[in-house]
């Protein structure tokens, strides 16, 4: 169980995820997963409300999200460490509150890394039908259409279960891109910001456009704390494209690990 998200100024996008996972043999195994999402905003600007002063407009959704699985291949070698995983999701979430496209989501996502004492590299490149999220950066969105994502950075082990990291990611889009807002509903279509630097989903409920509309790079840093079947994260991402800050946290808990130590215990 993990209840992770992240914040920045105005928008805050959580969720509440329960996995049940299963290794089939030491290389193959697959997971099952369900989210609920709690989303809010607070805009303040004059628009809100036709005066010279500042006003303030907010809302906030709580809601299942789409319903995952996924089929996990993971290998280790002295050259390398490599993991693939190929992800479904079902359209269980709400369209029009844009926690799904209503459609399917597809992902295949591979992972290297490779230990060098306390410091492990990493590269990822995943495709998919629609942006995925991270522990360190929830969208305030959902996409569709073509796109693929590519992360690479390290991790340090600082000993005493305490680790380092940061990584640099690239999102590449192609083709016609739709962008559902998890902040402005159709129902109501109140605006949760600006809307400056390409941020569509603060003016509309769906944005329609080309690979420039869901395109971006930046950077992430965090800090680990993972004592036995206990995780915990806090980092920073800074999305360029979106000219975005946003303050990410992770708790979790592996209940099958948790209960294997009490067993022995």
């Amino acid at each position: 169980m993990t209840f992770e998200g992240n914040a920045d100024s105005s928008e805050r996008v959580l969720d509440l995820n329960s996995s049940v996972g299963y290794n089939f043999t030491k290389n193959w195994g697959a997971d099952l997963g369900v989210p609920f999402t709690f989303v809010s905003f607070s805009f303040s600007s004059t628009a809100t409300t036709g005066t010279t002063g500042k006003g303030s407009s907010g809302s906030s959704l709580n809601s299942i999200g789409n319903v995952t699985t996924d089929l996990r291949f993971n290998t280790k070698g002295s050259v390398a460490n490599y993991t693939s995983t190929i992800t479904a999701g079902a359209p269980t979430g709400s369209k029009q509150h844009g926690l799904s496209t209503g459609r399917p989501n597809l992902g295949w996502n591979n992972h290297i890394e490779h230990d060098f004492d306390v410091l492990t590299p990493f590269i990822e490149a995943g495709f998919a039908n629609g942006l995925t999220d991270s522990k360190l950066f929830h969208r305030p969105f959902t996409t569709l259409g073509f796109v693929s994502q590519f992360t690479g950075g390290t991790t340090i082990d600082l000993g005493h279960d305490f680790s380092l990291g940061g990584s640099l990611y690239e999102v590449l889009p192609a083709g016609t891109q739709k962008v559902y807002s998890k902040l402005v509903s159709k129902a109501n279509g109140q605006a949760a910001g600006s809307g400056a630097h390409g941020r569509s989903w603060e003016l509309a409920a769906e944005t329609v456009g080309d690979s420039s509309l869901t395109r971006d790079n930046g950077g992430s840093v965090w800090f680990e704390y993972s004592p036995g079947a206990f995780d915990f994260q806090v980092g920073y991402t800074h999305s360029v494209h979106y000219a975005l800050d946003s303050v990410a946290f992770s708790l979790g808990v592996n209940l099958g690990k948790l209960v294997r130590s009490s067993s022995r215990n």
